[in-house]
């Protein structure tokens, strides 16, 4: 009975942990076979071999999507996309060969193409520029009222004391720190 009940409360404590956050991790997308693209573009040559990998210096101005699907200029599928390194400008990519593939029959310097679909701008992998700068707009108090800039509620009025929670050194319990942040 004991043990019944103590797995009950486990099951219990399990279902409420997650509830209101999307059931875990992961998207739960199953990889299923898309068949050939309608077209395909060039997406490199190969430039080596690698314990049985294929390692393809990219000719495209964009960059692929990891595990993304690569082919031939036949649309035949050989494997997919392993990784991605190398600087920005001039990246390289292994390529992990489907089971019934040998890299020993491919020629150097061979193109290899891939779904337009799977390719990323090259401008989401840089930094942003800054934005331009305006007139600054001063906040005046701040979260919970606090003239410091920090502390949530309850916070912010020197050194500990304040009413509700918060306050003194620890921060209290419940959300918002303290406020105090050592002498100036």
């Amino acid at each position: 009975w004991y043990q019944r009940r103590v797995r009950v409360q486990i099951n219990t404590f399990i279902e409420m942990s997650f509830r209101g956050r999307g059931r875990g991790r992961g998207g739960g997308g199953r990889q299923y076979d898309e068949g050939p693209p309608e077209s395909v573009v060039k997406i490199g040559k190969l430039m080596n071999l690698c314990e049985g990998d294929l390692v393809l210096r990219a000719d495209n101005e964009m960059v692929p999507y990891f595990n993304a699907p690569i082919y031939l200029e036949n649309k035949q599928q050989i494997g997919k996309i392993d990784e991605i390194f190398g600087p920005i400008n001039e990246y390289m990519m292994s390529v992990k060969l489907l089971p019934n593939m040998t890299a020993d029959s491919f020629k150097r310097k061979q193109p290899f193409y891939i779904n337009p679909m799977k390719l990323l701008p090259m401008s989401r992998f840089l930094p942003k520029p800054p934005a331009p700068k305006g007139p600054k707009v001063k906040r005046v108090g701040g979260a919970g009222g606090s003239f410091r800039g920090r502390g949530g509620r309850g916070g912010g009025r020197g050194r500990g004391g304040g009413r509700g929670r918060g306050g003194g050194r620890g921060g209290g319990r419940g959300r918002g720190g303290g406020g105090f942040r050592g002498r100036r």
